[in-house]
């Protein structure tokens, strides 16, 4: 199951999620169902970044996005970030960070 964040960064955050996300990814690859992780930074815009995650399937993700990396996750994202966009599933369209805060509480 693919799983896509794109985030814009705030200007004054670029560097301090970018450490995040370099630190975040290598416990990412450590969970229990992660196939292959990735990020990926916008060549026309610098503060654009993408997190993509490759999962064994739905629920590999929602255990990690449950987890202390994924709370950690969608801190940097809420705390360091302007603009946020989810796709959860290879043909579903872009949705907000909000699906992510439901599947935290279990919605």
């Amino acid at each position: 199951m693919d799983f896509i964040i794109e985030v814009r960064t705030k200007a004054e955050k670029f560097h301090e999620f970018y450490q995040t996300l370099q630190a975040l990814i290598l416990m990412i690859r450590a969970e229990a169902g992660c196939r292959e992780s990735r990020i990926y930074r916008d060549v026309e815009d610098g503060s654009v970044f993408f997190l993509e995650i490759c999962w064994a399937n739905s629920e590999s993700l929602e255990n990690y996005i449950r987890s202390t990396s994924g709370s950690a996750l969608l801190g940097a994202i809420d705390l360091l970030t302007n603009e946020v966009r989810v796709k959860i599933g290879n043909d579903a369209s872009w949705d907000g960070i909000e699906i992510l805060k439901r599947m935290r509480k279990g919605a």
